[in-house]
């Protein structure tokens, strides 16, 4: 018996449903929700070439889902939500400044009839807000509890909330990668290989939704994962060989579309899991790219690994060149007089970096933004993202920032890292607003793009070159004041009053 086939016959013997009752004809969508407008969802990323992902944990939700039902797995980022459709059952996850969109997709589904279920992290972080629009919401991760919900929702007794559990990923299946509309997305592949975070940064909140114990796949499992994507390494052509040897070794990888995304929030939080991958990475021979901290870099060692694994980039978050505000925000490995060096020991063992910043902490003035550009071009950064600080629901951030009376944006479509919603110190909200796009209009220049990309010695320009040529037409999206409005600080300062009561 295949395991769709049990899985099949196992769910309607506990649910009590015959072969050919109701449940058989149920369909239920999976819903990645964008912002709800196109012109933003083409910025930071989501629409360009080589850098979009896909919704990964609704592809995982699918492969736990029993074959009796009809799946639809939707990213509204690429197509339209398909009204009208006869779905009894909707799963809606979306991020913070998604959820105003969220909130209309589920009020609209429901009208239809539909049973929804919200998740993700800030139904995590704010429930009862949720269930205002919503017939149960997940808290946490959903894995642990999508079988129960099935259940429910047979029986008619769907419960206001549930409560995910941390996931024992050794037990997860593969995702339903069949259902990932392949021409959205990035010529190759992604996986998840750990979960957790231990650093607990005052802005992020995966610790909040994943939690503070760090939790690895087996690599057996990922190993049989990828070699069921990827298949052995076809022979080599004599045009192939030509390009790796005249122009650069990873070209007929990514000709061969043997690239992948590790969408973990940190690859190396435990070392010895990490080797133990790479190792894995190394003998399915592909090319790929995640996220790392800095410790990553104090290892000689792992550094050598990520080469010969095939790493061709490492995303790491820099959030500020100030150590006073790297340990006001509670991100140890961190370093700043050590951030240069790290990044010419990368670039030495030709892996790129993608590095993040983070503008408006309270010691930060409007130096900030020239100060983040000229590193990030002198040290040459593949890529360089300056993000705006936001204080998402159930972050520690939020929990101050709210204490001390200086939100004044309750708008969730603002929470999305390019728009300011809090009063800064040591600037106004339109010095911070127009302040981390001229960064963004430095970096990404023709002149910002040349001399970190192009200028020997480079690092592997066929790739970076076209991520950056993205990234500039997304700064003029970024950019535009129709798109995204400054801040007034007159409307803004009403705001704070009314909600704080402070005449």
């Amino acid at each position: 018996m295949k395991d769709s086939d049990r899985r099949h016959s196992s769910y309607q013997e506990k649910s009590g449903i015959l072969s050919g009752g109701s449940l058989d004809y149920t369909t239920i969508f999976l819903i990645a929700a964008s912002t709800g407008s196109k012109a933003r969802n083409k910025a930071f990323g989501i629409r360009l070439p080589l850098l979009g992902y896909p919704a990964i944990s609704l592809a995982m939700i699918a492969s736990l889902t029993p074959d009796l039902f009809t799946i639809r797995l939707i990213d509204e980022a690429h197509e339209p939500i398909p009204y009208g459709r006869d779905c009894q059952l909707a799963l809606i996850v979306g991020l913070t400044h998604h959820m105003p969109n969220v909130y209309y997709i589920a009020d609209r589904l429901r009208s239809e009839g539909t049973k929804v279920i919200l998740g993700g992290f800030h139904v995590t972080a704010l429930p009862d807000e949720a269930l205002e629009h919503a017939d149960s919401a997940i808290l946490g991760e959903a894995e642990t509890v999508w079988e129960e919900i099935l259940d429910d929702f047979s029986r008619g007794s769907l419960k206001k909330k549930y409560i995910g559990q941390a996931t024992d990923l050794s037990h997860l299946p593969d995702m339903r990668r069949d259902l990932l509309n392949r021409k959205f997305y990035h010529p190759g592949e992604i996986i998840e290989t750990s979960r957790g975070c231990a650093v607990g940064c005052i802005f992020c909140g995966v610790q909040n939704f994943f939690g503070r114990r760090y939790r690895g796949r087996p690599p057996e499992a990922i190993r049989k994962e990828l070699m069921a994507v990827f298949g052995p390494r076809p022979p080599q052509t004599k045009w192939k060989n030509w390009l790796a040897q005249h122009w650069h070794p990873d070209i007929p990888y990514f000709i061969e579309r043997r690239l992948l995304y590790v969408m973990d929030s940190n690859f190396v939080s435990d070392f010895s899991h990490a080797r133990a991958i790479l190792q894995v990475f190394k003998d399915c021979d592909i090319r790929w790219y995640g996220h790392a901290s800095f410790n990553l870099t104090r290892d000689e060692s792992m550094l050598d690994l990520m080469a010969e694994s095939g790493c061709i980039g490492v995303n790491i978050g820099f959030e500020s060149l100030s150590q006073k505000t790297i340990d006001s925000m509670r991100k140890f490995p961190n370093r700043t007089a050590e951030y240069a060096d790290s990044i010419r020991r990368l670039h030495e063992r030709d892996i790129g970096v993608m590095g993040t910043f983070i503008v408006g902490f309270d010691e930060e003035t409007p130096a900030v933004f020239d100060r983040i550009a000229e590193f990030a071009i002198e040290n040459r950064l593949e890529t360089a993202f300056t993000l705006i600080l936001t204080p998402l629901p159930g972050t520690p951030l939020y929990d101050q920032i709210e204490s001390q009376g200086r939100i004044f944006s309750r708008n969730w479509s603002d929470y999305d890292h390019g728009s300011v919603t809090f009063f800064p110190h040591k600037m106004t909200p339109e010095q911070l607003h127009w302040g981390m796009r001229s960064a963004w209009r430095k970096i990404y220049a023709w002149r910002g793009i040349w001399k970190r990309i192009m200028e020997k010695p480079r690092v592997r320009p066929f790739f970076y070159l076209p991520v950056n040529i993205g990234f500039l037409r997304c700064t003029r999206l970024i950019c535009s004041e129709k798109l995204w409005p400054p801040p007034k600080t007159e409307e803004a300062h009403i705001s704070v009053k009314e909600n704080t009561g402070h005449a």
